[in-house]
């Protein structure tokens, strides 16, 4: 029996109603017990009777009776050690994952040598050392448990810490504390949430097992392991009294793993009602006549039932590539991945058919499903950071796809460097031993396409492939992919916001707004004479008027001198690197993919120390570092990052987020003009007040990505360092969002300092552009005026 939260995930009354009745008798049991636990009503192991039901035991006690109060002594001490455990492991992970070097090695040492010693044997020398009872139990198995918990949540942090979210609250100068109270904090509560039941049930059970060893509750405290240790000798003449705390015990433990196995398994969406309607006759003929296709494909959210996707058809041939174009929430991307047969978490299938290779993924699922994606299809996700894994390296990571296609050992090598010469990556060993963190975000886009290309799949879904590089890579990297799909007779559909490079690369266009496909033909009539407003939208978002630069002899606020920085495993990044950037003007730095320009920004916000050289301020020098720049300095240079869905902490409100720089700089007298403020910075940004009480979850990318500059802009500063602020957006949102930046600089005086590969940007955005050459910024010549 189960039902569904408003969010749609299933809740399983089956097993939360008989837990729920079993921890309530079991806490206050003694109110409902007949007699007091160790009054005697009988002879020692009398058999049942009306005044003692279940017998009495060794002492001639009412086993009813103790078995009433036998339970909260257990389940409390179990939910005390929780809370104790989880505080400290949560203090202790957390700091070893935000300090690092010797602390991190001594917690996670620490915690190696206790798991290696045997639970039984650590659980009898801290109570023999502590002293019996119940106090020695909990300290004992709160060192048991401990080391499991600080691993899960060292973990956690380390992934919430390399967040855009987090990154941008160390550039605004927060203390570490902060940063992991406020930022990382709350986003460990899922994680730990889903460990809990587990922990519970190990609680319970290592109280109990301390209890019948006679080391936690000891006698005549009633304990229902105690009575089994106790009763253990009459077993053959009152059975009762050894059975009912066994049975209540094997049933507590029973429903609560029951329980933290389904809650951590079952995400099973809501499925809305299905609409009226008549279904197309699709053949069952399995010949691959399309290497993809879709068929009537309808999509819902589980939770409202809102439709997403409405009545798609769609086919990709063998060789062919489509471009998939779009506003942001189009639904285009929900449906690339539905030719795979694969949804997003909360989103639940309707209605049609889906074939790849003529092959019905609806008649497939789990292991069967999987080795079909295997064998015939690839995919490459948008963000690599989050879709590649961080532990393996290169080489782990190519010959883990080449081995799950059968690929002989000897191959793999030689097809592993074959595949990352065709993304235009080195094929070195030194490359091939590098992690994710050891790239930057186009080496990982690049890699990600290396790996989805090793092996010749029958369709390949590109999800932005080229958003994290420049023009001339991206183009080249398209252009490469499409010969080798043309080749290989390999079918690929393409998401993309870059209309430019669709118009080359693909050979059909289908344009999606609100659900649907409004439009569809060869991607040259469709750029250029397109019939459907929503296409006309993104082409015309294509031009981009210049704008206006602040009067010339303007002071230089913001000065880069002589700037290198050296990473290890890569060499020299910025090599005596400078730019100059005027008071209310701006400055572009573009160049290919793994450059440096990141880098230099980072340096500028102080998240990156350089080996030689610095940063100048309205003159002043700054600090290598956050930790040395006073609030002042910290307030003035504000960074808005790359990626719209990871600056934005999801756990906050947008209300919260925006609000922080206030409260932190000190800009606001009251709770009441901190929120008058709030409101006013989102609607500068284009947004509303209703805005200001919502998650990320429930925005767009462009919304978000407002969200984020007003965030910048509540510290009211005077440099705004913008990472790829467009990269994934579509063409309309990226124009809206360019020129608010712009406006912004007109109006307020902002000094601009962007960072970007693409042309529109730097046509809307105007200012000095510097190009990356060889680890230094190269001044191009400035355009002239429209």
């Amino acid at each position: 029996m189960t039902s569904q939260t408003r969010r749609g995930t299933r809740v399983p009354w089956g097993l939360v109603v008989p837990l729920g009745l079993v921890l309530l008798v079991a806490v206050l049991g003694p109110l409902l017990a007949p007699h007091a636990p160790d009054e005697s009503v009988s002879f020692p192991f009398a058999p049942s009777a009306p005044g003692h039901p279940l017998g009495t035991d060794y002492l001639g006690a009412d086993v009813l009776s103790r078995l009433l109060h036998g339970g909260r002594t257990l389940v409390l001490v179990a939910l005390a050690v929780l809370v104790v455990t989880y505080a400290l492991a949560t203090a202790a992970g957390m700091l070893a994952a935000h300090r690092g070097g010797w602390v991190d090695h001594t917690v996670m040492r620490t915690a190696d040598v206790l798991m290696g010693l045997p639970a039984i044997v650590l659980l009898t020398v801290i109570v023999t050392g502590v002293g019996r009872g119940t106090g020695g139990a909990a300290v004992a198995i709160t060192v048991v448990l401990l080391p499991d918990i600080v691993r899960v949540v060292r973990t956690a942090t380390a992934g919430a810490l390399v967040r855009d979210y987090v990154e941008v609250a160390v550039a605004r100068g927060e203390p570490g504390r902060s940063v992991l109270v406020r930022e990382v904090l709350p986003n460990l509560g899922p994680v730990l949430a889903a460990d809990l039941g587990v922990r519970f049930v190990a609680a319970v059970y290592a109280v109990a097992t301390a209890s019948f060893l006679g080391l936690g509750v000891q006698p005549p405290t009633a304990d229902w392991a105690l009575m089994i240790f106790e009763n253990r000798g009459g077993l053959a003449l009152q059975p009762l009294a050894v059975l009912a705390p066994v049975i209540a015990l094997v049933v507590l433990l029973s429903l609560s793993s029951a329980l933290a196995d389904r809650l951590a398994v079952d995400r099973s969406p809501r499925r809305p009602p299905r609409r009226a309607r008549v279904a197309r006759p699709v053949s069952d003929d399995p010949r691959p006549v399309s290497a993809a296709e879709v068929v009537d494909l309808r999509v819902a959210a589980a939770a409202t039932g809102r439709v997403v996707v409405d009545g798609v058809d769609l086919a990709v041939r063998p060789g062919e590539v489509l471009g998939l174009v779009g506003a942001s929430g189009s639904g285009k991307t929900t449906i690339a991945l539905a030719l795979l047969g694969h949804l997003r978490p909360g989103l639940v299938h309707v209605g049609g058919v889906t074939r790849v290779a003529g092959h019905d993924l609806g008649a497939r699922s789990g292991r069967a499903l999987r080795l079909l994606r295997a064998r015939h299809a690839a995919y490459v996700a948008q963000d690599p950071r989050t879709a590649l894994p961080s532990h393996l390296r290169v080489r782990a990571q190519l010959a883990e796809v080449l081995r799950a296609r059968g690929v002989a050992r000897a191959e793999v090598d030689g097809l592993s460097r074959a595949a990352l010469r065709r993304a235009n990556l080195p094929d070195d060993d030194a490359f091939l031993d590098r992690r994710p963190h050891q790239m930057s975000g186009g080496q990982l886009q690049r890699l990600a396409l290396a790996i989805a290309l090793t092996h010749r799949p029958a369709v390949v879904v590109l999800d932005e492939p080229t958003s994290a590089l420049d023009a001339d890579n991206a183009d080249r990297l398209l252009a490469e992919f499409v010969e080798l799909c043309r080749v290989s007779g390999a079918a690929a559909v393409l998401v993309s916001h870059d209309l430019p490079a669709l118009a080359t690369a693909a050979d059909r266009l289908a344009v999606v707004d609100g659900g649907r496909v409004v439009e569809t033909g060869p991607a040259a009539r469709v750029l250029t004479a397109p019939t459907h407003p929503a296409t006309r939208q993104l082409v015309v978002a294509e031009d981009a008027p210049l704008r206006r630069e602040p009067p010339e002899g303007a002071p230089d606020l913001l000065v880069v001198s002589g700037v290198t920085v050296h990473r290890r495993g890569v060499g020299v990044v910025l090599d005596r690197a400078s730019l100059r950037a005027p008071a209310g003007g701006s400055a572009c730095l573009v160049g290919p993919s793994g450059c440096g320009k990141t880098t230099l920004l980072r340096v500028v916000a102080g998240l990156m120390a350089p080996a030689e050289g610095g940063v100048l301020l309205d003159g002043v020098p700054l600090a290598p570092l956050v930790a040395g720049r006073d609030a002042e300095q910290l307030r003035r240079v504000q960074l808005v990052p790359q990626n719209p869905y990871d600056s934005l902490n999801p756990r906050h409100t947008v209300r919260r987020i925006v609000a922080r720089p206030l409260e932190q700089f000190g800009l606001c007298a009251d709770d009441e003009a901190v929120t008058g403020e709030v409101v006013g910075l989102l609607r500068r940004v284009g947004l509303t007040e209703r805005h200001a009480d919502s998650l990320p979850a429930a925005l767009s990318g462009g919304e978000r990505q407002r969200v984020a500059i007003a965030r910048a802009l509540a510290a009211d500063p005077d440099v705004l360092l913008c990472d790829e602020v467009t990269s994934a957006l579509d063409r309309a949102v990226a124009a809206s969002v360019v020129d608010l930046l712009s406006e912004l600089r007109e109006e307020r005086g902002l000094t601009l300092l962007v960072v970007t590969h693409d042309p529109a940007v730097v046509r809307r955005v105007g200012g000095e552009v510097h190009e990356m050459v060889d680890g230094r910024p190269v001044l191009r010549p400035r355009p002239a005026m429209a």
